[in-house]
């Protein structure tokens, strides 16, 4: 299970995606919107992204972890605009030890956030906005 999705995620379901009698462990991460964040307040964030690239994105990395680890992974990445507490995105790793189920979690949240190209505009109390620094889209090649 990998998706960008404008509708809320369903943490619950990633985790019984990725568990299996086999697997003695399901490790879980929930990003949410938050306020405040660099001193300002924020009210909401809006997400954007060219949806085939950030999925193709998404499975290679969980491709990556199934691979690292004996693990089975879901992703989910929400989009549009979410208010402050709402889940952003959401992580999955089932396995069969805690160990490599928290390691591939944790190496899935790491790559999305260097990885894929979902862009995210901070809106603030008062009205203003930015939009924050983001993944590039193309990693030069040493």
């Amino acid at each position: 299970m990998i998706r960008v999705t404008k509708s809320r995620l369903d943490p619950a379901a990633l985790d019984r995606a990725v568990s299996s009698p086999k697997h003695g462990a399901v490790a879980s991460f929930v990003g949410t919107v938050r306020s405040p964040h660099a001193g300002r307040v924020v009210t909401a964030v809006s997400y954007d992204c060219f949806t085939p690239l950030a999925e193709k994105e998404l499975s290679r990395i969980a491709a990556a972890a199934e691979r690292r680890w004996p693990v089975r992974v879901a992703v989910e990445h929400r989009i549009g605009r979410l208010r402050v507490g709402e889940a952003s995105v959401a992580v999955a790793a089932g396995s069969g030890h805690r160990a490599e189920a928290f390691e591939a979690c944790r190496f899935v949240i790491e790559e999305i956030k260097r990885r894929v190209p979902v862009w995210k505009k901070e809106h603030y109390a008062g009205g203003d906005g930015r939009w924050l620094a983001g993944c590039a889209l193309h990693r030069s090649r040493r």
